[in-house]
C-alpha cells in the first residue's frame, strides 16, 4: 500500500478515478464515439441566439483536485423523428400532444467504491433575458409514447435546479442467482417485474421552444416573432394568465409578411383593452357597491349634508336679499350637484363613456386589410433544412439489450442498472423586472404542481388541444448504470490484485456499442485495439446488439 501511494503521490479517491477516466476516454475511443458533456443550447438553429441551456451536472473533481459543478459526460447518439413517425405524451385522459425533432440517446456510467456517497446529480435549466421554454420531464413508455411526470415553463433569466436521486437494481448475475431457487410462478413474477423495473432507467427530458409554436399557432411566417419582444410577451400573458383562445388572436392565412404580424398585434391590443374595460367595470362596480353599504361615509354626515355646509359657509351673512339668497342657494345646489357627479366617474371608465373625443383619440388602429382581387398565396415557412428523419428505434429495447450484453461479456462486473428519480425540493432563481435583484425560492410540491399545471396549460394552448403538433422539440433519453467495487480503489488494486480501470474500461465500451449500435472494434482507435484483443478478445468480435 505505502510503495503504490508512494509511486502515485497520493491516494487514488473516487473522485480522482473518475477524473482519469475522464482522461482516458480520449486516449481509447475515436473522436466521433468520444463521450460529451450533457449540456446543449436550446436554439432554433446555428443561425439563431440560444433561448437557454439544459444541462444534468454533478459535483467533480479535477485532476488538480479543484471541486467544480459540471456537466456530465454521456455517450450520446442523435437520431430525428419526422412528421410522419411523431412522439406523443398526454396532457390529460382525453388530449394528447405529438412532437416531431431531435431524440437524443444519452448513456451514462458512473462508479461506486467502498466507503463513497452516491452521485448526486442535478437538472439545472436556465433561460436567457426575453426568452422562454417548456421543459418536461418523464420517462419514455413505448417507442413513440413519452409520459410526463413533471414540468415547467422557463424565462426570462430563470435558473431552475430539479435534484435528481439515483436508486440500483441487481445485476443480472445477482437476479438470476436469486430467482433460481424459486418456484416457476415467483420466477415469472420476477422477471415481469424486473422489465417493467429496466424500463424505468429511461429517465427523458423533453425541450420546447415557444416562439417558433406561436408562430405556427398565429399563422405568422416563420422567424416572424424573434425580434418582436412585446408582441411575444403580452401573447404568453394572454394565453398563460387570462387563457385567451388563440382563434380570437390568430391572422388570416393568406395574409403574408409585415401584415400578418401588424393584424395580430391588432388583435392582442384590443384584446388588451377590452380587459382593461373589464377591470374597469369590476372596479367601478366595487365602489359603487362600498357606496351603498356605506352611504354616509365615515363621519357620519351624507354627501347632501357636506354640500348644504359648504354652501352656508361660503355665503356671509347679509351679503344679499332672502330672494337672491334663495337664488343663490338653489344655484349653489345645483353646482354641487354637477361636482359630485363628476366626482364619482373620476376613473378611465367613466372618462371613457363621457368623453367621446378622447376615446377617439386613443382608439386602436384599424386591422391592415387585405388587397381586393388578391389571390391566396400559400405560406411558405423559412426555417432551415433539417437532418433527415432516422429509423425508428424502440428505446423501450435498449435496457434489456444492455441488460444481455453486460451478462455476456462482463459476468464478473457488478454493474447495476440505475434508476433517476426527481428530487422534492427544487431551487428556483428568478428576477421580476430588469431592475430587480434575483431573488431565490424553494419549490415544494405544492409549487411544483403548480408549475406543471402552468407549463400544460400554455402546451393546451398552442397545440389546440393536440390538434396542431409541436415541431421545435428535442427529446433527451437518459440510460443510467454504476459499476460498483466492494473496495477502495487503493484495497481493490492492491487486496483484490485487480486493474480497475480495465474493468471499468469494458463496462464502457459495452454501454457505448449499445447506444451506437456499432461494434467495439469501430468505436476503439488503433493504438487500443491491439490492447483490447488481448485482455477481451470476445469483446472486441461480438457484433453490437
Amino acid at each position: 500500500r505505502k510503495q503504490l501511494i508512494a509511486a502515485i503521490g497520493k491516494e487514488v479517491t473516487p473522485a480522482l478515478f473518475s477524473a482519469y477516466m475522464r482522461f482516458h476516454y480520449r486516449k481509447l475511443l475515436q473522436e466521433e464515439f468520444q463521450p460529451t458533456q450533457f449540456c446543449f443550447a436550446v436554439r432554433r438553429s446555428e443561425q439563431h441566439s440560444p433561448e437557454g441551456t439544459v444541462a444534468i451536472e454533478e459535483q467533480t473533481v479535477g485532476l488538480d483536485e479543484s471541486q467544480i459543478k459540471a456537466p456530465i459526460v454521456t455517450f450520446a447518439k442523435c437520431a430525428v423523428t419526422s412528421p410522419e413517425n411523431p412522439m406523443s405524451f398526454p396532457l390529460d385522459a382525453s388530449t394528447k400532444v405529438t412532437f416531431s425533432g431531435e431524440v437524443r440517446l444519452h448513456g451514462w456510467l458512473s462508479h461506486r467504491f467502498s466507503g463513497q456517497s452516491g452521485a448526486e446529480l442535478s437538472l439545472t435549466s436556465r433561460a436567457r433575458q426575453f426568452s422562454s421554454m417548456l421543459v418536461l420531464v418523464g420517462r419514455i413508455t413505448s417507442a413513440t409514447s413519452f409520459e410526463p411526470s413533471h414540468a415547467m415553463i422557463v424565462q426570462n433569466k430563470d435558473e431552475l435546479t430539479v435534484p435528481l436521486e439515483l436508486s440500483m437494481i441487481p445485476t443480472p448475475k445477482e437476479f438470476r442467482d436469486a430467482i433460481s431457487s424459486l418456484s416457476p410462478e415467483m420466477q415469472s413474477f420476477a422477471k415481469s417485474f424486473r422489465a417493467m423495473q429496466l424500463e424505468s432507467t429511461l429517465f427523458g427530458v423533453l425541450v420546447v421552444q415557444i416562439k417558433p409554436q406561436l408562430e405556427r399557432l398565429l399563422n405568422l411566417p416563420g422567424d416572424s416573432l424573434t425580434k418582436e419582444i412585446k408582441l411575444t410577451q403580452d401573447l404568453m400573458e394572454l394565453l398563460m394568465t387570462y387563457q385567451i383562445p388563440s382563434d380570437l388572436l390568430s391572422c388570416d392565412q393568406d395574409l403574408q409578411g409585415s401584415t400578418s404580424v401588424d393584424a395580430v398585434k391588432h388583435h392582442v391590443q384590443g384584446m388588451l383593452e377590452m380587459i382593461k374595460m373589464e377591470k374597469d367595470a369590476e372596479v367601478q362596480a366595487a365602489r359603487q357597491a362600498a357606496l351603498y353599504a356605506h352611504p354616509f361615509g365615515n363621519n357620519g354626515t351624507s354627501p347632501r349634508s357636506r354640500q348644504m355646509s359648504f354652501c352656508d359657509s361660503e355665503m356671509p351673512e347679509g351679503c344679499c336679499s332672502e330672494e337672491e339668497g334663495d337664488s343663490m342657494e338653489l344655484e349653489c345646489d345645483e353646482e354641487m350637484d354637477i361636482e359630485f357627479k363628476q366626482t364619482e366617474c373620476e376613473d378611465d371608465f367613466c372618462d371613457e363613456r363621457g368623453a367621446p373625443e378622447a376615446k377617439a383619440k386613443e382608439a386602436p388602429p384599424e386591422a391592415p386589410q387585405r388587397p381586393p382581387n388578391v389571390a391566396k398565396k400559400p405560406r411558405v415557412e423559412t426555417e432551415p433544412a433539417e437532418a433527415a428523419p432516422s429509423p425508428v428505434r424502440d428505446y423501450t429495447k435498449v435496457p434489456k439489450d444492455m441488460d444481455v450484453s453486460f451478462e455476456k461479456f462482463a459476468p464478473g462486473s457488478a454493474v447495476r442498472p440505475t434508476i433517476i428519480n426527481v428530487g422534492s425540493c427544487w431551487q428556483k432563481q428568478s428576477k421580476k423586472a430588469l431592475l430587480t435583484p434575483a431573488t431565490s425560492s424553494t419549490l415544494l410540491p405544492e409549487q411544483q404542481k403548480q408549475q406543471k399545471d402552468a407549463a400544460f396549460d400554455l402546451l393546451d394552448a398552442m397545440t389546440k388541444s393536440g390538434a396542431l403538433p409541436l415541431t421545435h422539440a428535442t427529446l433527451h433519453i437518459v440510460i443510467a448504470s454504476t459499476h460498483c467495487f466492494d473496495k477502495t480503489v487503493t484495497e481493490t488494486v492492491i487486496q483484490d490484485n485487480t486493474n480497475p480501470i480495465e474493468r471499468v474500461e469494458q463496462s464502457t465500451l459495452i454501454m457505448a456499442s449499445t447506444v451506437h449500435q456499432q461494434p467495439v472494434k469501430a468505436l476503439v482507435n488503433q493504438v487500443s485495439a491491439g490492447r483490447l484483443a488481448a485482455i477481451a478478445p470476445q469483446l472486441m468480435d461480438a457484433a453490437p446488439v
